[in-house]
This record gives C-alpha cells, structure tokens and sequence, in this order.
C-alpha cells in the first residue's frame, strides 16, 4: 500500500528504481516466481548457505532433519488421489439409453411418479491406482432431476435441456410433465458417435491437484491428529554446539502425504555433493526410520540417531522377553534383568551388553534370579552382543537405552525451531496464498532463505555489540557471552575426528 501512496512511497520508488507509472502489484511478484521456477530459488539458497559455510558458521557435522506441513489455498473436496483425468471420465455408453428408459418406464406408470421428488444417476470412479486401503470404489453424483407439473415452469418459458438431449419434450409435454435437472456434474458430450457419450467431471476434485492431505498432532494435544490439505516440507538443520547456532541448510517440499523420510537420501546427497559436508550425527524422528536411510547414512560413516518407528509391533512384556530384547534393543539377561551397555565393536559393527551382576547389587532388577548361576563367576556376569547387520534399524552404534543416546536426540528440537520459524515467527508458511508444487518449494525454500539470513545477521550483530560492550567497559558478564558453548566431551571426541570423505 506504501508503495502505491504518492508521498509514504516516493522513497521506496526511488531506491528500488521503479517509476511512477509502472509500479507492480501483489500479483507481479507472484508470476515472477512463477516464471523463474523453484530450482533458480534453491539454487540461491545453496550459493548463501556456501557463503555462510566459508565465513565459518557452518561445519555440516551435525544435521537434523524435520517436515513440516503448510496448506495449500484451496478447499478439499473429499478426494485424496483425484488427478487431471478426473476432469473429464466418460461414462457407459448407454447411459443416456438406460436414463431415457427409466424415465420412459416411470412415464408409463403415471401412479408410480412422485412429483417434485428428487432422482439421483451415479457415476463410478475409473481410478485403477487406487490404494489398498479402498475397499470400495468410491461413486459421486453424476446428476439428479426431478419430474413436476408443467405449469410451473411455463412462467419462466425455459426448455428443459436434459429432455432436449434424451429426445423426451413431446412424450413430457404430453402427460404435462416438465423434467427438471436439479444438479449436474456433466462436463461435455460428445454428439460425434451414432450414440451421444456423456463426459463427466467430479464434483470432488480440488481447485490445487498436487495437494494432497497430511496429519500432524495437534498443538494442544499430542495424541490427537489434525487432518491438513496441502504440501510437505522436509528442512535439513545445520547444527553448531560450540557457537550455538542452527541454521537451515537443505530445503525439499513434496504433497503432504508422501513420507518425508524418502527424500533423505537425496537432499543428503546434494549437500555432500555441493558443500562437502561430512556429517557425523544425522538426527531424526520415526518418520525416517527407513533401512535405506541407515545404510545411506553409515555409508558415509556418520551415526544414525533416528527415532525406531515400531509399525505395529507387539511390545508387552511377554513377547519381549520371548523375543530377547526391548523396544529399544537391549537384551534380556537368563534371569531376566534389561543388560546394559559394554561398548561398541566397530570392526565387527555390534553392541556389547552385559547384566553387571544385577541380581547380587539391585534384586528387584532380576524378574527370575537364578541360583548359583554360571555367569556370577565371569568380571560383567553374562554377555551378548547385538549386530547391526541384524538388526540396522533398532541397533545403532550409540545404544538406545544410553544417556548418550539421549543427548543427541534431544538436539533434534533445532529442527522444530527452524520450522517454527518458518511458520510461527516469520509468518511465511502458516497460510501461504498458493498453488501447486512448485509456488509450495519456492514459498517453502523463501522461508528457508529468510530464516538463514535473520539468524545468521542476529548471531553477527550479537557478538559485534557484546564484542564493543566487552572493549568499552571491560565487564565479564559481556565477556561471557563471547565463549564457547560447553559441549559433551564424547560429542567433541566424536566430531573432531579428522576423516576422509567417502
């Protein structure tokens, strides 16, 4: 509005160079996204995120992955898979045949006509793709009518199309019947053929077809899901302990119900490729617990700390000790106590655990204490391994069940702060006016831009005005503020590791 103001806008109008006859509007910037494309966009987001990565606030040691999900402006229609088909399903070839013989037939028993009552022609969805979940072929409305007397419709002096179309005026105006089309969801008919064929258009198609719906938890209550019609985001979190920044750093967007997870690998790839990056803690929630993505990961020797998605497993008591081992992959001792962890074999890719004699210094730990057991006589009591190779996505090289393992995946919040940024703070994917995949990747990647450049400016300017306090006053509380962050020591022993790239 500014800009268009004769006088508030003059200034703006002057630096950004525009004339006074030629000033865009809101519409302008959004075809120019258009036309420039979501891969220009993410192109200049890597050349600042190579910038940022040069002056040395970027180290791609620690990445954590997180998708967030923003809606489309458009309404659901109640379709999840509708496609362009959609637009235009031809029906039988004698539909319009079996609707004149039962109009026919209904006209031949005038005692079995309701007048004013409302008759209903289905359609049947043509979809073969659809998922196993639908059982049942779904079938929408292809049309309705309704019969009623003639002399209402006189008034008004409109001839029924529909009667036009099946050849019914005469035999209708005959028994003073007028044939009134209440809905219609006909797209076109094709009068070429001997016979006309009928196109049909579904009435559940949304306005934006590459959105689809998605679920969430709510923002007040956890255990419950919160249905969203639009696209997904997947946002790569670069994370630095010592200085305490997270900065966005990769930027992928996909329909809302396609697995975030599976564009890991590529996005993974694309940040190796193009900024070296060797990481050595990949974090993630269950939505990425796919066997590919552990492989993919320890391929390039970094650690997968990725939350184990139990699909549906059963995990009581008693089919835990019968199997082995918990949830979390820790093994059962004979008497029954959870082992604990005796450090990693990394030649031979396994866990070590041990029972530590639980039975003699904590009882209550032992479900079955065995007498005079064997193990008592060995240093740790009895033993067990569990390999990778066996089980790649519940063992990992830092056990589940360790503080270690806890740290690390607590540092998986940065990726909740990055998209809260995106959507709550900078206001950009809370309720973005688009469509389509592509204006989604670029309002998606847009975001992305804004956040790595605010935190990257703030961060600067942070330790500029803290550094100047520091120098003019001497006082240690600003001197503080310029240190180092304390880190866990096996995390610095971790990340320091100087290693080749794959």
């Amino acid at each position: 509005m500014c800009l268009h103001d004769k006088d508030k806008g003059r200034c703006y109008r002057t630096y950004a160079g525009i004339s006074d006859n030629r000033i865009p509007c809101e519409a302008d910037f959004s075809h120019f996204k258009k036309r420039i494309g979501p891969e220009k966009f993410d192109e200049i987001f890597h050349i600042l995120v190579e910038i940022v990565k040069r002056v040395g606030l970027i180290t791609g040691k620690i990445l954590s992955y997180d998708g967030t999900l923003f809606p489309t402006f458009a309404n659901y229609r109640g379709c999840n898979y509708a496609c362009e088909e959609c637009r235009s399903i031809p029906l039988k070839d004698n539909f319009l045949k079996s609707l004149r013989y039962r109009i026919t037939d209904s006209l031949n028993h005038p005692s079995k006509i309701t007048l004013g009552k409302e008759r209903r022609s289905f359609a049947i969805c043509p979809k073969d793709d659809l998922p196993t979940s639908v059982k049942k072929r779904p079938t929408f409305r292809a049309l309705s009518f309704s019969l009623v007397p003639q002399e209402e419709e006189q008034k008004e002096q409109k001839p029924s199309e529909l009667a036009h179309v099946l050849g019914l005026e005469k035999r209708l105006s005959e028994e003073g019947l007028y044939l009134k089309l209440l809905s219609s969801s006909i797209s076109r008919i094709d009068l070429t053929g001997d016979e006309p064929l009928v196109y049909v258009s579904c009435p559940k198609i949304p306005a934006d077809l590459e959105a689809k719906i998605g679920y969430k938890r709510a923002n007040h209550n956890p255990n419950k899901k919160v249905a969203v019609f639009g696209y997904q985001s997947m946002i790569t979190t670069n994370i630095e302990l010592e200085i305490g920044l997270e900065l966005p750093v990769g930027c992928v967007s996909s329909s809302a119900n396609e697995l975030d997870g599976s564009y890991l690998i590529s996005e993974r790839e694309k940040l190796i490729e193009q900024h070296g990056f060797l990481p050595y803690f990949d974090i993630g929630d269950c939505g990425f617990d796919i066997k590919k993505n552990f492989s993919h990961i320890r391929s390039t020797c970094s650690i997968p700390v990725i939350d184990y998605n139990k699909r549906k497993e059963k995990t009581d008591i008693k089919t835990l000790r019968k199997r082995g081992y918990d949830d979390k992959g820790t093994p059962f001792a004979p008497c029954g106590a959870l082992c604990r962890p005796n450090g990693y074999d990394e030649e031979k890719k396994r866990v070590s655990f041990v029972c530590r004699k639980q039975c003699l210094t904590c009882p209550l730990a032992a479900a079955d204490p065995i007498k005079n057991c064997k193990y008592l006589e060995n240093e740790c009591g009895y033993s067990t391994h569990m390999s990778i190779k066996a089980h790649p996505r519940l063992i990992s090289e830092i056990p589940r069940c360790s503080d270690r393992w806890k740290k690390i995946r607590n540092f998986r919040s940065a990726s909740e702060r990055s998209n809260g940024t995106c959507k709550s703070d900078l206001d950009i994917l809370e309720s973005p006016r688009i469509y389509g995949l592509a204006m989604a990747s670029i309002e998606a990647t847009m975001a992305c831009i804004t956040t790595l450049l605010k935190r990257v400016m703030s961060f600067v300017i942070g330790v500029t005005l803290n550094l100047m306090k520091y120098l003019k006053t001497w006082d240690k509380s600003y001197k503080k503020k310029l240190e180092v962050h304390k880190v866990p020591t096996f995390i610095l022993f971790l990340i320091q590791r100087k290693r080749s790239p794959p």
